[in-house]
């Protein structure tokens, strides 16, 4: 890049800023990260406490919010209101790549980092909710393992997200509203209030919260990576290497970013989805087939007979239920509400001209069959493997860590060293598109709603995400990624609930779509009402 475009670049970064939520998002982020490397042990404890207040204390908040969108969501897909149509035109991107995007930005990082070990680490300690019907470390235990991980990243993973993209959708395209978080509040707000306080306070939260999921993201991913490497060869981290790495991966994703959303987002989410399904085929061909299949099954009929008992289920009254509970479930809610914002962002971004059914629709079906896919093969793999004694997943991941698990499974298949080096391709560009699509969105909130944020404003808060993710790891791991993101996610529980209940309530006023009848074959809308169609 000449000095000249890094001029421009940096003119139009501070001319396209909106100083509020840019500067409390900055101040917020600088301030944590001087305060852990001032006093690190502090920062410890804190995160510690911070785990056992949010996590355990506020379960109840997470559980029913992330249900309360479930069923908003389904209401919404199933529904009359289906047909309508996030603004006008044909969709800007085809069926595969609009799934690929889809599932880039919502679920990689986790799926990958966690498909692999979540199920072994729940067959050998089985949930408190299934403790009492099977033995820890049995072949029955498979069941309840598997079904907790399709549990964890079905459709309760995607409540938040749609609270967020589809209000955003809806009033951007078809209102000309800012591309926000606060515009998911047209309704409460009104299209004068989207500059008021309020607004201001949402996108503010909605940046801090970002920050936080995205860097709880890439700090897996990056222990991931390193855990592979130390597995593979032997060398060991220290703090200033495991900093360096997480920087390197940051200014790797920074060179997809360059290229844009229609470039570099979607190339790399189809190149994901390509290199993901390559191994999916590789486990299930090469490993014990028939009983993997046999516990998938088994696994999603136990998910969807137990769905609300495990849905709100606090962990209260069962022993170490609070504490397994904080450290699993509401993670993960809280983990995919702090990724609302700019998931949610990215989802409204590329669903221009498709229905609220078509986005829902894929959500639940599409990317819910994706993920109970992976983590019933790859899961269920890794269980059978231990459990027959083919290869101690167990073992290697005592020593090594939660990471090492997809290593250790495709090593040990025939080929397994192309395989290992594929799984680590995946961990790298899974984490790319995930941290592209994530300076986008946070580019988005800073920038009072543009749609292209410039590019030194996406590396700048690249290079934070990158910071924060280096201080959470090397300060406590697995466990302070963990903590912070519970925390972050906490506020922005209310807003998606607020956001969803607002739309909802927007819909029955204002639309009244035709019967499925009056809409042509072509699928366009009928003139007595714009913007709605059938799928």
């Amino acid at each position: 890049m000449s000095r000249r475009s890094v001029v421009e670049s940096i003119r139009s970064f501070r001319a396209e800023v909106d100083p509020v939520p840019f500067a409390v998002g900055s101040l917020v982020t600088f301030a944590f990260l001087a305060y852990t490397v001032i006093d690190t042990d502090g920062a410890a404890a804190a995160i510690d406490a911070a785990f056992v207040t949010f996590g355990q204390g506020l379960a109840w908040l997470y559980l029913g919010s992330v249900l309360a969108l479930v069923l908003a969501a389904g209401y919404l897909l199933v529904g009359k209101y289906g047909r309508v149509r996030l603004g006008d035109g044909e969709p800007e991107y085809g069926t595969l790549s609009y799934v690929a995007m889809f599932f880039s930005a919502g679920l990689s990082a986790g799926i990958v980092f966690f498909g692999p070990v979540e199920a072994l680490l729940h067959y050998q300690t089985v949930p408190p909710l299934f403790a009492g019907q099977v033995a820890a470390e049995s072949s029955a235990a498979a069941v309840p393992a598997v079904a907790y991980t399709v549990f964890h990243y079905g459709i309760s993973a995607w409540g938040g997200y749609l609270a967020i993209g589809l209000p955003v959708a809806y009033f951007a395209y078809r209102h000309d509203a800012p591309f926000r978080v606060s515009t998911a509040l047209y309704p409460i707000l009104g299209p004068d209030g989207l500059d008021g306080v309020v607004a201001r306070a949402v996108d503010t939260l909605a940046v801090v919260a970002t920050i936080g999921g995205i860097a709880t993201g890439l700090g897996f991913i990056a222990t991931q990576l390193l855990t592979g490497v130390t597995f593979r060869t032997g060398i060991a981290f220290g703090d200033a290497e495991t900093v360096a790495v997480i920087v390197g991966i940051t200014a790797l994703f920074t060179l997809s970013l360059v290229a844009g959303v229609g470039r570099g987002i979607r190339r790399l989410s189809v190149f994901n989805v390509g290199v993901m399904a390559l191994l999916l085929g590789v486990a299930l061909v090469a490993g014990p087939t028939t009983d993997v299949l046999n516990v998938g099954v088994a696994a999603l009929g136990t998910y969807a007979t137990s769905f609300f008992e495990m849905s709100l289920f606090t962990g209260s009254g069962v022993e170490n239920g609070p504490g397994w509970s904080a450290a699993w479930t509401v993670f993960y809610w809280s983990w995919w509400i702090a990724w609302a914002p700019f998931v949610g962002l990215f989802l409204a971004r590329i669903s221009r001209g498709r229905t609220i059914r078509s986005v829902v629709g894929t959500a639940f079906g599409t990317m819910t069959a994706v993920s109970a896919l992976w983590f019933t093969v790859i899961g269920g793999t890794s269980i059978r493997l231990q459990d027959s004694g083919a290869v101690d997943v167990l073992g290697a991941v005592g020593e090594f860590g939660d990471g090492v698990s997809g290593y250790v499974i495709f090593g040990a298949f025939p080929g397994g060293e192309l395989w290992q080096l594929l799984f680590l391709v995946l961990v790298t560009t899974f984490f790319v598109t995930s941290a592209d699509s994530s300076t986008l969105a946070v580019g988005m909130l800073t920038t009072g709603g543009s749609r292209e944020p410039s590019g030194a404003n996406r590396v700048f808060w690249g290079i934070l995400q990158g910071a924060i993710a280096s201080v959470l790891v090397v300060v406590g791991g697995a466990t302070a990624l963990r903590s912070s993101v519970i925390v972050t996610g906490a506020p922005f529980a209310v807003v998606c609930l607020v956001a969803m209940g607002g739309f909802l309530r927007w819909l029955s006023r204002v639309e009244t779509p035709a019967p499925a009848s009056d809409s042509n074959a072509s699928g366009s809308a009928s003139p007595a009402t714009p913007g709605v169609d059938d799928d």
